[in-house]
């Protein structure tokens, strides 16, 4: 090995405490190469150590050739080539993995970490060789491995599912292109919206940010069992722009880990769109420009929240999203936001799923998918509820008046039934109280609430008036899921 020294990209700091990406900085300052290489490897060694892999340093496995580590996750097991040389990693480095896999079982997996990039024709070979699959790591990958170790097992399996399923190496270092949609449509939803506009795929209504979520129905997941209480999920997601966003909900469908029914809110200054379904989502993120166009004065960024029901519970998912740019020249062209993301593809700067279920699954095939999947990065913990799940404040026939109505149409007779209510929020003072007692405290600012009814009524027979009966709520760790019932 030769010296090279290491510069640190602009775009990456080094959070407090973060031991392990400071010896690797440092280790670029060594005087004698081959050290650094003992030490580098040793770096790693914790780093997978501290991301819960059984490893070893230089195994026995591949004998008579020299490995530098072996590491199991699992059943998933890893051998691991570490360089850190002033050349690129060529295809004979390539080359002495492979005779070393030769080796081993079928199942063990080859890693090459190769502080100083890697050559052309070893991206393609690695490519054109993938049934037996050698995952690639560069300098970029490496520090942010340092940084969170945590995020290491779904690192290789996105990088081992980018090789296998696509042909495609992806290297930290790069400019991540932002992949093409999912081609098939998300399912379209059994209830509709229907404003004085007529069917509207989601409706503008007077809003702002709240910690809450509309649900048409409201599951309980205490309600099937006698003895003991509910468990929540959290999981971070690891997605940076809306197209991750939109992924991620195609994902939750081909998981089959959504209803045809999903609610959500996107919520800006004064203002808030409302709609159900996660294909009227898609169409109202595509269509951000235009709606916050004639804001007054646009936050800059918008506040998703979406509940849908699965497993037998329900779950929510919140994310922070950059306010659309003003459109220019440069965008219309399709060119870049100036900030590394394409035109009309906007920033995620937060996004959590949080799930509610009636107990502890005994299969969570599901949800392990899904954390590979996405990147969820740290230990996912079931954690009990320590209250009911869901609360009930009964109402005194509060009346309202209907902004929009949501419709079910009967699949055999097509005729089309009244099922909910989209209504002004006449019941917060100032956004500082309620007028009711017991009004959850989730819902100041809103600005609007979406009503269930107790009993439907064919849209073509309004009743004379329209009234709250209840309000029945439960948590996720960021948000009240709320149905408000409403009859007449």
């Amino acid at each position: 090995m030769t010296d090279i020294p290491i510069e640190l990209q602009d775009d990456v700091s080094l959070a407090p405490g973060s031991s392990l990406a400071d010896l690797f900085s440092r280790l670029s300052a060594a005087d004698n190469p081959h050290a650094r290489g003992k030490d580098f490897e040793k770096l790693l060694l914790r780093a997978l150590e501290l991301a819960h892999f059984v490893v070893e340093l230089d195994p026995r496995m591949a004998q008579p050739r020299q490995t530098d580590l072996s590491a199991r996750y699992g059943e998933r097991r890893y051998l691991l080539e570490c360089k850190w040389q002033k050349a690129k990693a060529d295809i004979d480095v390539l080359g002495a993995v492979y005779d070393r896999l030769e080796r081993v079982s079928s199942s063990v997996v080859g890693v090459i970490i190769s502080v100083s990039g890697f050559t052309k024709a070893c991206l393609d070979d690695v490519v054109q060789r993938r049934r037996r699959p050698v995952l690639l790591l560069d300098h970029a990958d490496v520090l942010g491995a340092l940084r969170d170790p945590a995020s290491l097992p779904g690192l290789l399996q996105s990088k081992q599912d980018a090789l296998i399923t696509h042909g495609r190496v992806h290297l930290g270092a790069q400019r991540s292109p932002v992949p093409s949609r999912p081609s098939r449509e998300l399912p379209k939803g059994d209830l509709v919206v229907r404003s004085d506009r007529g069917d509207v795929p989601y409706v503008s209504l007077p809003g702002g940010f709240a910690s809450a979520v509309f649900a048409t129905s409201l599951t309980d997941v205490d309600w099937s069992f006698g003895r003991g209480r509910g468990v929540c999920l959290d999981m971070p997601i690891r997605a940076y722009s809306t197209e991750d966003l939109i992924r991620l909900v195609h994902g939750m469908d081909e998981l089959g880990l959504s209803s045809p029914r999903p609610t959500w809110t996107l919520q800006q200054n004064d203002t808030s769109w409302f709609g159900i379904g996660a294909r009227a989502l898609v169409q109202a993120l595509d269509d951000a420009s235009a709606r916050t166009a004639a804001l007054d004065d646009p936050h800059h960024s918008e506040q998703l929240v979406y509940c849908d029901t699965a497993l037998d519970g329900v779950y929510t998912l919140t994310a922070s999203i950059s306010a659309p740019p003003q459109l220019s020249h440069t965008d219309a062209d399709g060119d870049d936001d100036g900030a590394g993301l394409p035109a009309g593809v906007r920033h995620l700067l937060h996004c959590q799923l949080s799930f509610q279920l009636p107990g502890t699954p005994l299969d969570t095939t599901a949800l392990q998918h899904l954390r590979d999947r996405f990147g969820v990065t740290g230990n996912a913990y079931f954690r009990h509820l320590d209250t009911a799940a869901v609360r009930i404040t009964w109402l005194d026939r509060q009346p309202v008046d209907p902004m929009a109505t949501i419709i079910e149409r009967d699949p055999y007779t097509g005729k089309e039934f009244v099922v909910g209510l989209v209504v002004r929020d006449h019941y917060t003072v100032n956004r500082d109280h309620a007028v009711l007692e017991g009004w959850p405290l989730e819902l100041q600012g809103s600005g609007f609430l979406v009503c269930s009814l107790s009993h439907h009524h064919l849209v073509s027979e309004p009743p004379e008036r329209y009234w709250l009966e209840a309000v029945h709520t439960a948590h996720t760790s960021d948000l009240a899921v709320t149905t408000i019932r409403a009859d007449w």
